[in-house]
């Protein structure tokens, strides 16, 4: 399986996309990162160094290889900034529903 993150920057040269494979999104056998155009280059960048500081904790991301923590920076980099056109193929997050008044986290 193929996971894509992808940032498109409005200017129609500037790109990051972020590629995992395998699986499981939360534990990909390989990421592949990619930038083309200056703006690309930062932004990349910029997610790199994010993923390395982590994500919050509400972000069930496990690990600095998890995609999900990729997709939160780039997100929020598209949250940020207009310009960004942020796409994925990531699965939804499901948040656990509460059951009789009390939520079990494993």
């Amino acid at each position: 399986m193929e996971w894509k993150i992808v940032l498109k920057h409005e200017n129609g040269i500037d790109r990051v996309e972020i590629v995992g494979i395998g699986e499981d999104p939360h534990r990909p056998v390989d990421i592949i990162t990619t930038s083309r155009g200056p703006f690309g280059k930062k932004t990349l960048e910029k997610i790199l160094e994010g993923v390395r500081r982590g994500v919050p904790v509400i972000i069930p991301a496990f690990s600095d290889r998890d995609l999900y923590a990729y997709a939160y920076h780039a997100g929020r980099i598209a949250d940020e900034d207009p310009r960004w056109n942020y796409e994925s193929n990531l699965p939804e997050i499901t948040v656990p529903e509460e059951e009789d008044g009390e939520l079990l986290i494993i």
